[in-house]
């Protein structure tokens, strides 16, 4: 009982596992990364096409749903 009520206040004051997991990027460099979508949600970078101009590899944000 004791161990939840630990886990509960820790989770609720943010302490825990995603206290130290960096923030997402607003710019994917990297394949399998967390990105921001520009409309807010939480995405996944993967390997895309590159517009004209970028030289390979190009990654871009897409949604985790």
């Amino acid at each position: 009982m004791r161990a939840l009520a630990v886990a509960l206040i820790a989770t609720l004051t943010g302490c825990g596992a995603d206290a130290t997991k960096p923030a997402p990027l607003a710019e994917c460099k990297e394949e399998g990364v967390q990105c921001q979508l520009p409309d807010g949600p939480l995405g996944v970078c993967l390997q895309s096409h590159c517009e004209p101009g970028q030289a390979p590899p190009c990654y871009r944000c897409i949604p985790q749903h």
